[in-house]
């Protein structure tokens, strides 16, 4: 086989940029790059007289390795400042860690091998927890910069830092100060497992296995009045449903719907009397399996006042009405305990009830209890049933599947337990109403994030602040040993303040009282001793405050210009950083929010251990890279969940592999471009080159305003399309002849890299807020060859086109998607004939474009021209036809050019001195004055 003597004419894609991207293996030396430079002040540097942009960073716990969540939640907010640095804004980012609580506590316990009651050093004990939670800042610091995250990585926030800690002290005294803060007795959440109180963010749902049972609670001398003419020597009961049976002791009333009418039902069997709702009657019958008959029936206001008696303690209780009973299930009367409801304790509020509590932090029943005493609640349930039923209260047990709270760190189901908290008032002043209406000041993304996030405020309770644990910032409040109120005086919350912001909390834990106030502090009841505060503040206020500790005290924007978390937020950190905010400051700390969804396996299923399907970031980055791991977030709609596998991921690589492919050809195509000496003007760029050009002004335009939406998918799925569509399969394959053969110097050639050259540089840029690493390592291919002269050092310290240099014309427009739709059918046509082994190569064809319409024939011959550049073959006519559009195609005539491989009848005609070339070729090599060495064989 002998080499083609005029393979070195032939101006061949040259490039160092390889196809093969090996990301794994190149994006540490990218980072060691920026790294070197210092990218993220650089950057900032670059934009410092720009619009300031802050993305204000929710922190993630600093207990364990970065999970996919974590790069799904990292990766967007990255894709947005680097969009958004690009575009010229100054974008400071500064990461945090949540530093405190009961995650970091619990690990450390299980480290070492102790549990709550063994803490008797809480110093000590802080200042483990303290240690075991920068190990893991550092291991996730190290993840996140390897998905290319920027930012301040080496001053980040920690809740845990002295000046953070006392921040977050000085706003909890000043809710305080401003009557928003109290200490009371409330039925909230409580994790017996974890021996704390929780927060309603701090909960999540799971069904599980219920006994359920129908109860009878009977009557206290029932009167023909309200119950109708009976036989009151049989029982009057009222019937009452619970799925909570560890709760009767505590039982102080049972409330009806006073504007409901109730049933007297008649026991066929025993003549006892039921009072049930009348609405429920059929299905308390069908579900306990009673046979009885209606006798009468009463208004729910006429049962108010009534009393039964307690069916363990035989005490008189009475009937009382709310208005949450609801005639959706159950029997139409509720069970009232306020030591363990939220709603319970409001009514026992209303109603003057006692709020009994027999249950300790353990979740264990107390002397009070009775029998009962030591055991835990949930293994007492059957016992408890058993026990009502040998007190003939039992009038059915079931078992039901059903939806209960559960706590979300160690996933145990919770307790309501009436217990003493500080508590931050939701209501005080109209401050719910308040916090719901601001919300329309708020853009949210997706939009049905506003009334999500309206309607959980207007359902919460008020927030418990405190917690009994060792791990966080303190409840900094001294109480009067001798009248026992909390002191609240200004001077001594001043003193505590400055301590806190000079030492952080620590000293609270470590110094007598005598050291925790100033001289001469004293209780309004003129005692001088004190006790302290052993709880903690919830988690939820150390990272609400962030507003205050960051933005604020750093001197960044407030409110920031973008929350970016998971759509569970709505209920967690988006609340507890806008409801101090707005008390405090009067506004929200956020001008927009943004949620994504949680990450699912293939089969949607949610990642846990048991089911071995959790996805490893760190796994993905090193099979495919992070880039491939940023291009499946931005593919994802991940407003909603999203899924990962391997098979996923298939997609995001099929289309990375097309983009760098697209990117190589282009920087291939522009080795010899120099734009000073080579770049042709606009007007007299060939009329498919401004075309392009138009089509990326178009582009430009789509993706910037796609980036400032949040919209990566429409953003990269318009690039892609570009690339794919536009760039690869129409321009570089169309103006491969004109780019390969028609010499250096060539008109055609330079108008085709002129474009190109642009492209490219736009194309980079559009891509590298999410293809971060390889936008960066084509960008450093393109400062290697002139036309890449003048760009800056890294692609992120250049700016994002805001247009092209040709914008679309219409026209234009119209004429050339007329042109790409009649070389679609030609290349049909031109793959019918191919399978018919007519032709190999479309260069070995003839076309014939057919029309019987007149515009048509006028368009086909006014564009004769570009037909064989265009369709990639060697000849095409136009003739008449019987359709719109036929196209025929056959083999061409004459004999294939040796060196541009089109076929033409001169080729091999005597005489000439390049017989083996078709004329044009022959031309160029003289125009360019090209030598052509004589055949070599190859071996």
């Amino acid at each position: 086989m002998a080499k083609n003597k005029y393979s070195s004419t032939v101006l061949l894609p040259k490039t160092d940029f390889p196809m093969r991207a090996g990301l794994a293996q190149k994006e540490p030396k990218i980072l060691d790059f920026w790294k070197e430079m210092d990218l993220y002040n650089a950057i900032l540097k670059k934009n410092e007289a720009g619009k300031h942009f802050v993305l204000h960073d929710g922190p993630p716990y600093a207990n364990g390795q970065i999970h996919i969540g974590h790069a799904l939640d990292k990766t967007i907010k990255d894709i947005i400042l680097k969009s958004r640095a690009l575009m010229g804004f100054y974008t400071p980012y500064v990461p945090g860690w949540d530093c405190h609580g009961l995650p970091i506590e619990q690990a450390l316990m299980k480290e070492l091998k102790i549990d709550k009651k063994h803490v008797t050093d809480v110093p000590a004990f802080r200042q483990k927890a303290r240690a075991f939670a920068a190990k893991f800042i550092d291991l996730q610091r190290q993840g996140f910069k390897r998905l290319g995250v920027q930012g301040e990585w080496d001053n980040p926030y920690l809740t845990m830092n002295k000046r953070y800690e006392g921040i977050t002290i000085g706003v909890f005294l000043d809710l305080i100060e401003k009557g928003y803060v109290y200490k009371g007795q409330k039925t909230i959440t409580w994790c017996s497992h974890c021996e704390t109180a929780l927060a309603d963010a701090e909960t999540e749902y799971k069904d599980i296995e219920s006994s359920s049972i129908y109860l009878r609670f009977q009557v206290v001398n029932p009167t023909k009045e309200v119950f109708g003419d009976l036989d009151f020597s049989k029982p009057v009961s009222f019937g009452v449903w619970t799925t909570t049976p560890w709760t009767i002791p505590s039982n102080m009333a049972a409330a009806v719907n006073k504007d409901e009418d109730y049933a007297v039902l008649q026991d066929d069997t025993t003549q006892e009397y039921y009072v049930v709702a009348d609405k429920l009657a059929e299905e308390f019958l069908k579900n306990t399996g009673v046979h009885a008959h209606k006798v009468h029936a009463v208004r729910g206001e006429n049962l108010v006042g009534q009393k039964y008696f307690h069916p363990l303690t035989q005490k008189q209780n009475p009937v009382i009405w709310t208005d949450f009973v609801t005639m959706d299930a159950g029997v139409g009367i509720v069970h009232i305990a306020p030591g363990h409801g939220e709603d319970d304790f409001r009514a026992g509020k209303q109603w003057g009830l006692e709020t009994f509590c027999p249950v300790d932090e353990k979740g264990c029943y107390t002397k009070d209890a009775g029998v009962f005493e030591g055991m835990h609640v949930f293994e007492a349930n059957p016992l408890m049933v058993k026990k009502l039923d040998e007190l003939g209260a039992l009038i059915k047990e079931q078992t039901i599947t059903h939806s209960y709270p559960h706590c979300w760190r160690c996933h145990h189901p919770i307790i309501f337990r009436a217990t003493e908290q500080w508590f931050m008032s939701i209501d005080k002043d109209g401050l719910r109403e308040k916090l719901m209406n601001n919300l329309d000041q708020v853009r949210f993304f997706p939009a049905t994030g506003r009334e999500r996030m309206r309607s959980m405020i207007g359902l919460r309770p008020d927030w418990c602040l405190s917690r009994q644990r060792f791990w966080g910032t303190p409840v900094t409040i001294l109480y009067c040993k001798k009248c026992g109120k909390p002191q609240q005086d200004h001077r001594l919350f001043e003193f505590i303040k400055q301590r806190a912001m000079n030492e952080g909390s620590d000293f609270w834990f470590t110094d007598p009282v005598e050291k925790l106030m100033p001289e001469g502090c004293h209780c309004p009841c003129g005692c001088h001793e004190f006790r302290k505060e052993t709880d903690i503040l919830d988690v939820w206020l150390d990272s609400g405050v962030s507003w205050a500790a960051v933005l604020k005290d750093r001197g960044l924007d407030f409110p920031a210009d973008v929350y970016s978390e998971g759509s569970d937020q709505h209920r967690g950190w988006f609340q507890s950083s806008y409801i101090p905010a707005y008390t405090l400051e009067g506004s929200a700390p956020f001008k927009t929010i943004l949620t994504h969804g949680m990450v699912l396996d293939q089969q949607g299923r949610p990642m846990h251990k048991s089911l071995g399907n959790s996805v490893d970031p760190q796994d993905v980055i090193n099979k495919y890279g992070a880039d491939i791991l940023r291009l499946w977030v931005a593919f994802s709609d991940y407003q909603g969940d999203v899924r990962i596998s391997d098979e996923i991921l298939g997609g995001p690589v099929d289309t990375y592999r097309k983009l760098r492919n697209t990117i190589r050809y282009a920087l291939g195509n522009l080795s010899d471009f120099e734009p000073q000496k080579h770049a042709v003007p606009a007007e007299k760029l060939a009329e498919m080159d401004r075309y392009m050009l138009g089509r990326l002004d178009t582009l430009i335009t789509e993706v910037r305003g796609a980036y400032k939406e949040f919209n990566f998918r429409r953003a990269m799925r318009a690039v892609a399309d570009f690339c794919i569509l536009d760039l690869s399969s129409f321009l570089l394959d169309a103006s491969k002849d004109r780019l390969y053969t028609l010499g250096a110097s060539s008109p055609a050639r330079r108008s085709a890299q002129t474009a190109l050259a642009e492209m490219v540089r736009s194309l980079l840029q559009l891509l590298a807020p999410v293809l971060c690493f390889t936008a960066e390592e084509a960008w450093q291919e393109l400062l290697k060859i002139p036309a890449g002269q003048g760009l800056s050092k890294s692609i992120f310290l250049s700016d994002m086109p805001q247009h092209a240099s040709l914008k679309a014309d219409p026209a234009l427009e119209e004429k050339w998607n007329q042109i790409r739709r009649i070389r679609e059918e030609v290349q049909k046509a031109l793959e019918n004939t191919r399978q018919q082994g007519v032709i190999g190569s479309s260069l070995e064809a003839k076309v014939t474009l057919k029309t019987n319409d007149a515009n048509m024939q006028q368009f086909l011959a006014d564009n004769a021209a570009l037909w064989p550049e265009i369709f990639i073959v060697s000849a095409v006519e136009v003739a008449a036809g019987n359709a719109a559009l036929e196209v025929a195609v056959a083999h061409a005539e004459g004999q294939k050019c040796a060196r541009c491989w089109q076929w033409k009848t001169e080729v091999g005609q005597p005489g000439r001195a390049h017989s083996d070339l078709c004329d044009r070729c022959a031309a160029v090599l003289e125009r360019e004055g090209l030598s052509v060495p004589q055949e070599t064989p190859v071996a």
